[in-house]
């Protein structure tokens, strides 16, 4: 790599102008054909400035100065996506931070003919498989390559890499929440059941989360559920079905006066559902959301919610592959990362007179 003296003696100038131009300072005015001659010499003399220096280096310890191209493997199809966003968040930030990286995200797509992944140009170094995956999808992708990190799930801790949310932080937070602003009757809405790690049907976490945690405040929270699919719709529907019928033959102090919903379609469905009972959010009825996309703050009202940093995650696993890819790391290793809570307007605080 050139130093400036080399660089000055090439083109003729002074080693301080050719650092004061190359370090970009403002305060500085020489013509521009001058800028361009010392820029262009740098160039060709393989110069870095020390914030590009600094840049190098950090991505050396990353790992990330062998990674060139990134397969991404998603779990959802792009019609899926639309009835929950979550993931195709996760995506877009996976692609933003390789992007900032300067590393090359390439789409994979499952063939189920041969069941094999594809992807267009040459291998990629690794792959960030977003979502939940059975064998056979796992075994797909080791054909493609050995380095590969999870988002959102850890089918196998002693093989693969892996970041995740934190549920048990994040579902804390919102109980926490919902009782420190005067909430005893509190709804959790979500299914039953939804995919593990390894894509098999099994309890949903949040929910047997919300069930473990509200049971810590005893008789003081009366917890409930109320079953769902997950999208909107079906949120509506059932949500409208329970507040129109149950809800409303029960005492005051016996009605719901909040939902915890497990996901943002979830949450959007709530509000609707709380909307078309003629009924108002959070004045009659509170809801709190779970994921917190951009979404969140443009609804009327703005939902409260537990707020996933999705950045982070994708960043995490950028570095993770950069880290297996450059050898940095002998054994798989799981990246949790906490959540926190969002408030907007879709909680009310309840006085006590209201309880």
């Amino acid at each position: 790599m050139a130093t400036l003296k080399e660089i000055a003696q090439e083109c003729g100038f002074s080693i301080a102008t050719v650092s004061r131009v190359l370090n970009e300072d403002d305060t500085l005015s020489v013509p521009e054909a001058t800028r361009e001659l010392i820029i262009e010499t740098a160039g060709k003399l393989n110069y870095k400035t020390r914030s590009e220096r600094k840049r190098v280096e950090e991505a050396r310890k990353k790992g990330l100065h062998k990674l060139s191209r990134v397969g991404i493997v998603e779990m959802l199809s792009v019609g899926e996506q639309i009835e929950d966003a979550y993931y195709m968040y996760l995506k877009n930030n996976v692609e933003k931070a390789c992007m900032e990286e300067e590393i090359e995200a390439v789409p994979m797509h499952f063939d189920s003919g041969t069941g094999e992944y594809k992807n267009m140009g040459k291998p990629v170094d690794g792959i960030i498989a977003i979502g939940q995956f059975s064998d056979e999808r796992i075994s797909a992708m080791r054909k493609k390559t050995e380095r590969i990190v999870f988002m959102d799930s850890s089918p196998d801790e002693q093989r693969y890499c892996s970041v995740k949310t934190n549920y048990e932080t994040g579902v804390r937070q919102g109980v926490d929440y919902l009782v420190r602003q005067g909430h005893r009757n509190i709804a959790f809405v979500g299914p039953v059941n939804s995919k593990d790690s390894r894509a098999v049907i099994a309890p949903e976490e949040r929910r047997r989360l919300f069930g473990v945690l509200t049971s810590q405040y005893g008789d003081i929270v009366k917890p409930e559920t109320i079953e769902v699919t997950g999208t909107a719709r079906d949120a509506t529907e059932k949500i409208l079905a329970f507040i129109t019928g149950d809800n409303n033959l029960r005492k005051e102090e016996d009605k719901v006066t909040a939902l915890f919903t497990y996901n943002e379609a979830t949450a959007l469905g709530a509000i609707k559902a709380v909307q078309n009972a003629g009924l108002m959010v959070p004045e009659d009825i509170s809801v709190l959301g779970y994921n917190d996309t951009v979404l969140a703050s443009y609804m009327q009202p703005p939902i409260t919610g537990i707020h996933i940093y999705m950045d982070e995650m994708a960043r995490a696993a950028v570095e993770a592959l950069g880290k297996l890819i450059g050898g940095y790391v002998n054994i798989p290793f799981t990246t949790l990362i906490p959540t926190t809570l969002m408030e907007r307007g879709s909680v009310k605080k309840r006085s006590k007179n209201e309880n």
